[in-house]
């Protein structure tokens, strides 16, 4: 199996932060939202986000190319931790204004600051724009149980051209990334917890 390089592994945190700052989920509605206006409408600020994720990676032809699993926290504002568990073990982590990436199979640590990523989706972490400003929206047909909504950067910059966000009436479940060149990744969170407290330690 060819891992991924991290160069797209943080590509894909990137934009999926750009997402979950945006998209942070209100308390559990009734249902899952069903039009543009009802997705905006449970768009607000939160504090905590939490879960377990399995992230998949597909060419333009479908083939499975990697397959990752992990957790994920974000704490607003500006804070997550991202880490790979399998198939090895890698941590991305920002707070203070930095973001650290640690490789313990390398014993290796980076760190950049999150100014140097001004135009970049992690730099929305730190910011409160709707989503509607960030992204064009549109309703996408629902299917296994969950609402589904195309969002495509307003801005023609960035290695991802379009997210495809599945929610049901809780929140995020599922994210597929679709890139230039037609490969797919996919994150489905499991374990989901919003607005419970989180350990400090992590952001460390």
């Amino acid at each position: 199996m060819i891992f991924p390089p991290f160069s797209r592994s943080l590509a894909v945190l990137l934009t999926l932060g750009l997402v979950l700052a945006t998209l942070a989920p209100t308390p559990a509605r009734a249902e899952a939202p069903r039009s543009v206006e009802g997705l905006v409408a449970q768009l607000a600020s939160i504090d905590t986000f939490a879960a377990d994720f399995v992230q998949e990676s597909r060419d333009a032809n479908g083939n499975l190319r990697r397959e990752s699993t992990g957790q994920f926290v974000l704490d607003r504002p500006g804070r997550f931790f991202w880490r790979y568990q399998t198939p090895y073990v890698q941590e991305l982590i920002a707070s203070d204004g930095v973001l650290w990436v640690y490789e313990p199979d390398l014993k290796q640590a980076t760190r950049s600051p999150l100014e140097a990523t001004r135009g970049a989706p992690i730099a929305i972490l730190m910011g409160e724009r709707p989503v509607d400003e960030v992204f064009r929206i549109r309703a996408l047909k629902g299917e296994q149980g969950m609402a589904w909504f195309a969002l495509r950067p307003r801005e023609d910059r960035g290695d991802f051209r379009e997210v495809l966000l599945g929610v049901d009436a809780r929140g995020i479940k599922e994210m597929r990334f679709v890139d230039q060149l037609d490969q797919t990744t996919r994150v489905v969170f499991d374990h989901r917890a919003f607005n419970e407290p989180v350990e400090a330690s992590r952001f460390r």
